[in-house]
């Protein structure tokens, strides 16, 4: 039981970082409700985004309380987060090899543009699978509503709400994220790709774009014209 208490406080702890994480970048973005509570920058605690890891933690307390009501509902949210995360790994995935490969620049490991293609869209059904895979009920076919898996009508509620959040509002003044590159290490296709977007790459030395406590800083960055 003690090790089980370990393995899941650290799978725990993994996850927020990872969450973390992201709600800030979405909140430097300004893609988030309350983007401009959550993307201050701690340099007390050593320059994290300590707001978003309170806000993690506090919105998995909640999520997590919802398993004591039932069985069924502690089934969802696990399930829940195997859909999610196959959904934060696949949509980029798809974007980049569908809008983006004009834009692309590979990594320090790359398989090269004869494997890379192929690569990702088996990436993208195996991950569209595993969503599937998620919504069936555990028992089999022919559920009660015991035994019924409602990890769809989460995912649903999630999914149909950001959209309508952003075809609401968020499409009115969302521009997209802002790009921390090196201006310098774009090629001329890429600039070129980026500008037909309507981007403006300003060319200013760094690359990193920080929004601390103190004010923010926003250095080597593209910015939306």
């Amino acid at each position: 039981m003690s090790l089980l208490f370990i393995v899941q406080f650290l799978m725990g702890l993994s996850i927020i970082v990872a969450a973390s994480r992201q709600a800030w970048a979405f909140s430097r973005d300004g893609a988030l409700p309350f983007s401009r509570f959550f993307r201050p920058i701690s340099q007390t605690f050593g320059y994290i985004p300590l707001r978003t890891i309170w806000g993690c933690a506090f919105l998995a307390a909640v999520l997590g309380l919802l398993s004591l009501i039932a069985p069924a509902a502690a089934q969802a949210l696990f399930s829940l987060a195997v859909a999610g995360n196959n959904v934060a790994w696949g949509v980029p995935i798809f974007a980049r090899i569908v809008w983006g490969q004009r834009k692309f620049k590979p990594g320090p490991f790359y398989t090269g543009d004869k494997f890379s293609t192929p690569i990702a869209w088996a990436a993208i059904v195996f991950l569209v699978f595993g969503i599937l895979l998620s919504m069936f009920p555990v028992g089999g076919p022919d559920p009660t509503p015991q035994s019924m898996n409602y990890t769809v009508v989460i995912n649903s509620a999630v999914w149909f709400g950001a959209l309508a959040y952003y075809y609401i509002d968020a499409r009115k003044w969302f521009t997209g994220p802002k790009i921390t590159i090196e201006v310098g290490e774009l090629t001329e296709e890429q600039e070129v790709a980026i500008r037909e977007e309507g981007l403006d790459v300003k060319g200013v030395e760094g690359h990193r774009a920080i929004a601390s406590e103190s004010g923010s800083g926003e250095e080597g960055v593209v910015k939306s014209g």
